[in-house]
Formats: C-alpha cells, sequence, structure tokens
C-alpha cells in the first residue's frame, strides 16, 4: 500500500469535513443524527444524549443548519426549536462514508480528529 493511501477519504468527505464540521462537536452531532435518522428533538435533549453541554451544542446545531446537516423547525412562533437530519441523499451519504472511516478505519479516525480539531495533518 503506498504512504497515506490509509489516509485518503472521498472527495465529499474533504469537503464535509473542510466546509461542515469544524470542530469536534459538529461531528459528534452529525454521527449521531448519522447513527439516529429518525430522532427529532430540541438542543437540550441532542445535549443530554451527547453528554455535552446545551450552549455548545445549540451552536454546533445552528452551524449543522446552516450547511444543510440538519433541518431546523419552529414551533409555538419561534417558543421551541427542533432538529432533524437532513433528508438530502448526497449530504446523508457524505455522513455515512464519514462515518464508515471514523468508526472502521482507526487512521482515518485520527486523520478526522485532527482535522477538526485543527490540527492537520502534523505528526
Amino acid at each position: 500500500m503506498e504512504a497515506g493511501a490509509a489516509h485518503r477519504m472521498e472527495e465529499d468527505v474533504e469537503r464535509l469535513l473542510s466546509d461542515a464540521l469544524g470542530d469536534i462537536v459538529r461531528l459528534n452531532v452529525a454521527l449521531f443524527f448519522h447513527d439516529h435518522p429518525s430522532f427529532v428533538d430540541g438542543a437540550q435533549r441532542i445535549a443530554s444524549r451527547l453528554g455535552r453541554d446545551q450552549a455548545v451544542v445549540e451552536r454546533a446545531l445552528k452551524a449543522l443548519a446552516d450547511c444543510g446537516i440538519v433541518d431546523r423547525f419552529q414551533l409555538g412562533s419561534g417558543r421551541y426549536v427542533l432538529y432533524a437530519y437532513t433528508e438530502n441523499a448526497k449530504v446523508r451519504g457524505a455522513i455515512a462514508r464519514l462515518s464508515r472511516h471514523f468508526h472502521d478505519n482507526p487512521a482515518l479516525r485520527t486523520a478526522i480528529v485532527r482535522r477538526v480539531m485543527g490540527l492537520g495533518d502534523r505528526g
């Protein structure tokens, strides 16, 4: 195997990492929705499921909604905000490939985490 081959990801996954998943919380939220595609709820419950601070998860959800990874719904004249996984097949496909890389390939998992944490490819 040539050097670096274990670290290769598809172009759409690379784009997803560079454009949408700018931090570890966004990555966690995106992978959570991939694993629970029918889940619809508010930031508080999502934060609780992830064991993270609600304000941090709310910022991540807003960023993911802006890039089309999650859909944002306002109910009760905006009093309630719910989030759901996008129905966009291209986005879901890219996240499915990202999830496969993250869960099945330790070298790619390390590369993904380093990338979203802003550490690049430094050793």
